[in-house]
């Protein structure tokens, strides 16, 4: 894996910066993939709130320009 050899090349590297960006990073990947994380999709009661607004913005927009 490119990535992978990229990441490990710079942890391996004389710069402290850069070695200890590159480790922290390496650790951030093994957590995220031991824990078991769920992405879950949208739904649409997630989303009832903007197209609420949006609508009323457009009803607005719509009475401006027709008036």
């Amino acid at each position: 894996m490119k990535q992978k050899d990229h990441i490990q090349k710079n942890m391996e590297s004389n710069d402290p910066f850069i070695k200890g960006m590159y480790t922290d990073l390496h650790n951030r990947i093994q957590d995220y993939q031991e824990s078991d994380s769920i992405v879950e999709k949208m739904k649409f009661s997630d989303a009832k709130g903007s197209i609420v607004i949006v609508g009323i913005i457009a009803a607005f927009l719509a009475y401006v320009l027709v008036s």
